[in-house]
């Protein structure tokens, strides 16, 4: 550097996000997207999430995993253990061996604000595809939805749904309403597909317990019938022992912290 020049700032190394193979613990090159081709993407963010993807969807076909998000923030620090658990954070991605084009990604972490362009660029890349289709599935808790109506009389949990301009397909549930606003990574992927004109809905469960909770996670299952889903959860019963299989691993754990 010439006598005189100045530095651009540089983003310190704790707040970067790193796409690794989590076998090797090496970087990805590109981003995730261009080096897998991908037309069907789910994204659930969040415990309750992330433990209907595992018990309804993941539990037909063999799932194979092509990276995880490596991240520290405030509110989390990834792991990189091999068998998950539901009290850890973590953001994995698998593709479908039987159909390589479909992705999943479970991210029970928080992805901070200032962390999120680039966990979009990690995954989408700078000039992504638009012939693939999003779903985002997420919670927020019941006090966050705007309504005239006193939320303790509101049926929690609920679903709501929000769409970009070019998702065309039926929602399993009525639209957000004006003035609710979604918020963190959800929000972020959303845009970003508006943005690029990916057709792309997310699916947003308000509720009561924003920790890992049956009757949360199983608000999610009208989903079950939506295009994106459709023909990917094929054992919906095996897929309800799984839930509580993992309800009572979770249980365990937590009276291990306490």
């Amino acid at each position: 550097m010439e006598m005189g020049e100045r530095e651009g700032p540089r983003r310190p190394a704790l707040r970067e996000v790193r796409l690794l193979r989590r076998q090797t613990k090496t970087s990805l090159e590109v981003s995730l997207l261009e080096k897998y081709p991908c037309s069907k993407f789910i994204i659930a963010i969040g415990n309750n999430a992330v433990a209907f993807l595992s018990s309804f969807v993941m539990n037909s076909g063999v799932w194979e995993e092509v990276g995880c998000a490596k991240l520290w923030n405030e509110w989390c620090r990834t792991v990189d253990t091999t068998h998950l658990s539901p009290s850890e954070s973590f953001c994995v991605f698998y593709h479908l061996k039987s159909n390589p084009l479909v992705f999943v990604c479970q991210c029970s972490c928080y992805v901070a604000e200032d962390q999120q362009y680039q966990w979009l660029e990690k995954v989408f890349g700078s000039c992504p595809r638009r012939n693939m289709q999003v779903t985002i599935l997420t919670c927020r808790h019941v006090t966050d939805y705007k309504t005239s109506e006193s939320t303790g009389s509101l049926p929690s949990p609920f679903l709501k749904a929000l769409k970009t301009q070019n998702f065309k397909d039926t929602a399993c549930c009525s639209l957000l309403e004006q003035p609710n606003i979604i918020h963190d990574l959800p929000a972020a992927v959303l845009s970003y597909c508006q943005v690029w004109k990916i057709p792309a809905i997310l699916y947003l469960c308000y509720t009561e317990v924003m920790t890992l909770d049956l009757i949360t996670v199983e608000a999610f299952k009208p989903i079950l019938s939506s295009k994106s889903l459709k023909g990917l959860a094929k054992n919906i019963p095996q897929g309800t022992e799984i839930l509580k299989k993992l309800m009572t691993t979770n249980e365990i754990q937590s009276n291990i912290y306490t």
